[in-house]
């Protein structure tokens, strides 16, 4: 399982909820609040194992972000998370997505089925 987590999410309950979810899965979580934090986060030399993403941010759509993480470090998984689903579906289709609120149990499969993004040849 993921043990290095960066977790993206600009709803303070909703993090702080997550971090400690994470926290009882014996995951390290580096916790911010928008993408462009995400970004600089990544710049620097941390170990990501997963992003953990929410899909609605107020500076970057979370799927934007998982493809920009993607080509600045490309073995890092991505595990969406959400209060509604998507109204189209997510692309890749492959990445887990949580809805809230979820158990800790859920989370921890979201994290073991994450994958990296790779763009597909169409």
């Amino acid at each position: 399982m993921a043990r290095h987590v960066l977790l993206v999410d600009d709803d303070p309950e909703s993090s702080l909820a997550v971090d400690r979810q994470l926290a009882e899965l014996g995951c390290d979580a580096v916790v911010v609040t928008g993408g462009e934090a995400a970004l600089r986060v990544l710049g620097e030399d941390l170990r990501i194992d997963v992003l953990l993403t929410e899909l609605r941010l107020p500076d970057i759509d979370g799927r934007e972000l998982a493809w920009a993480v993607s080509q600045k470090r490309p073995f890092v998984r991505v595990a969406f998370m959400g209060r509604v689903p998507p109204a189209e579906p997510l692309d890749p289709h492959h990445a887990p997505l949580l809805l809230k609120p979820f158990t800790t149990t859920a989370l921890a499969t979201a994290l073991s089925e994450a994958m990296p993004l790779r763009r597909t040849a169409r």
